[in-house]
């Protein structure tokens, strides 16, 4: 994505509120699981990235 395209998404977009940041609890009842981070996302997919 152009940079000017990026900035100007985010521009439109603004900070994410707290609530907009909230996980919501039905997250783990859909997944089965507990939701994890991106953090952990991105370490169990790194071999996608190199």
């Amino acid at each position: 994505m152009p940079e000017p395209v990026v900035d100007g998404t985010l521009a439109i977009l603004g900070e994410p509120t707290p609530a907009e940041q909230r996980i919501s609890p039905h997250t783990e009842q859909i997944l089965g699981r507990a939701p994890r981070t991106f953090d952990d996302w991105a370490r169990r997919h790194i071999h996608a990235f190199r």
